[in-house]
């Protein structure tokens, strides 16, 4: 199986980046439309023939669907999110669940602490994560300390180091980089207990 990933910088609130997935068989999926519609729309259309399945969104803050209405209007696939997404769609989605896709499946991945309603999804193949606001290139969201040291040690650590970290904005000295070098080299990552891990915290403030 493989699938294909197009990072698009869609400007939006703060340098956002939207996502289109798309699966061997034509399956796509969109993650996060916001900012510049005609960036997605282009994308989409430069696709070819697709299907639309999901529509992911990450969180619930506002700069990450801004442009959810339009987009609906020529891609027109349900909206999958967390259940607290406030604008929870047709797909509720809880830790583990696994949406068919292509050959494979997108795994919903609960990764709380930028908000309690984060989600991070990951790729069948163990080629992409997307991320949101959850896991920055080099950094994290701003967040509830004790979620996000949680959610990092125990649900983003654990995962294969060939997963391509995709986050929501353009923050890193790079637009994306495998999870096994952000291990490396994201010293949030790094941090082994909280007192450490809310120590770095205050560079963010």
């Amino acid at each position: 199986m493989a699938f294909r990933v197009e990072q698009l910088p869609v400007g939006g609130y703060d340098h956002n980046f939207s996502y289109l997935i798309v699966a061997e068989n034509g399956d796509a999926a969109l993650v996060d439309p916001t900012g510049d519609c005609n960036v997605i729309r282009r994308a989409v259309e430069a696709a070819g023939t697709i299907t639309p399945r999901y529509i992911l969104l990450t969180h619930g803050h506002q700069d990450h669907s801004e442009c959810l209405g339009e987009v609906r209007s020529f891609f027109l696939a349900p909206v999958a999110s967390h259940p607290t997404h406030p604008l929870a769609g047709e797909i509720k989605l809880y830790n583990g669940r696994k949406l068919p896709f292509g050959e494979g499946w997108i795994e919903a991945i609960a990764t709380p602490g930028h908000s309690r309603d984060s989600i991070s999804f990951r790729l069948s193949d163990d080629s992409a994560l997307f991320t949101g606001d959850t896991l920055f290139i080099g950094c994290v969201g701003f967040c509830r300390s004790k979620e996000m040291f949680d959610t990092i040690r125990k649900k983003i650590l654990p995962l294969p180091d060939s997963l391509v970290i995709y986050s929501g904005h353009d923050y890193g000295e790079v637009p994306f980089r495998t999870l096994g070098e952000e291990k490396e080299r994201n010293p949030y990552l790094r941090c082994a207990t909280l007192e450490e891990f809310r120590e770095k915290l205050k560079s963010l403030e």
